[in-house]
């Protein structure tokens, strides 16, 4: 089974978040988008992926490229996760995961989504354990 954990951060905030998630899922590679080769999406069965929202509920431009690979790619038997962080403050709390989500939705077999509020807390870090285990028990399911 191989897994990709792909992010990006502004603050370290995400980063702080995927880190955590990898822990939880250490046979899963770790890459900063911008390292992360976008041509070998298909090449994974489960990818996560983590951003933050810019502005009024934007995705990163550095997302972009991301989004729309995976918008085009026929990746219909994808595993995916969206997670990300964000401010409750703000109109659109993580707009960019919603987006990413809509678009995971449609494109690809999309297991779970997780938002946290700016820096998880040590009360995060259940939910972040949750959703690692569900992320395995659909992967053994299917």
């Amino acid at each position: 089974m191989r897994i990709a954990i792909v992010y990006h951060s502004g603050t370290g905030n995400t980063k702080e978040l995927a880190e955590e998630i990898h822990k939880f899922l250490p046979e899963a590679e770790l890459h900063r988008v911008l390292d992360f080769d976008l041509s070998t999406i298909p090449d994974y069965d489960l990818l996560m992926i983590g951003t933050y929202t810019w502005g009024n509920g934007n995705i990163p431009r550095r997302m972009i490229p991301l989004y729309e690979a995976i918008e085009h790619m026929e990746v219909d038997n994808l595993f995916t996760v969206i997670f990300g962080t964000g401010e409750s403050s703000y109109k659109y709390f993580c707009g960019a995961v919603d987006s990413f989500r809509n678009m995971l939705y449609h494109q690809t077999k999309l297991i779970a989504t997780l938002k946290i509020e700016q820096r998880f807390q040590d009360t995060d870090v259940e939910r972040i354990h949750k959703l690692c285990n569900l992320v395995r028990s659909k992967l053994t399911e299917d």
